[in-house]
């Protein structure tokens, strides 16, 4: 019976991180390539998304950072936006 329960428990556990790494990967909020800041203060690069972990790498310490798809609520992602629909090297002249 207790073998049962942690199965399912377990089993549970994987489809909620399959799902939400699912909808991270479908959805078009973030996108390799793009410009991050980790809590306001660490500025990175997302290199590659799957579907279950991202993958960044942080100018700071020139080192990659691997999170799993269910743990990127609590990093507090903020991105940049474009201004006035121009691309990044439009903005310098």
């Amino acid at each position: 019976m207790f073998l049962a329960m942690f199965a399912a428990l377990t089993f549970k556990n994987i489809i909620q991180r399959f799902c939400e790494g699912v909808m991270f990967f479908i959805g078009n909020d973030y996108n390799a390539d793009d410009i991050v800041y980790i809590r306001g203060e660490k500025k990175a690069r997302i290199t590659r998304h799957g579907l279950t972990k991202t993958v960044f790498y942080i100018y700071d310490t020139e080192r990659k950072l691997i999170i799993r798809n269910d743990q990127l609520p609590s990093l507090m992602l903020e991105k940049s936006l474009p201004q006035n629909g121009q691309k990044k090297d439009e903005n310098k002249s």
